[in-house]
């Protein structure tokens, strides 16, 4: 299971930080080992950052708040 965080400027200052964190802590929480997340540059939308790909499927504007819901969604059924 793949995770992406647009870390690019727009993202960046629209808050891809908090972003990472909230994946990374999820991760480490419930499936420590069976998700990688990774850091990417642009992916095309930065008026509509901060863009995440999960198994390359395409999220615009995540927030940290955003992280849970799409981490129950779209990753947890797929490692379980």
């Amino acid at each position: 299971m793949e995770v992406e965080v647009c870390v690019g400027s727009s993202c960046f200052l629209r808050g891809s930080e908090g972003v990472v964190k909230a994946f990374q802590d999820l991760i480490e929480e419930k499936c420590p080992g069976q998700a990688v997340l990774r850091g990417s540059f642009c992916m095309g939308q930065c008026a509509t950052g901060v863009t995440v790909k999960i198994q390359g499927q395409q999220f615009s504007s995540v927030t940290p708040q955003d992280v849970p819901a799409l981490f129950e969604k779209y990753i947890l059924p797929h490692i379980r």
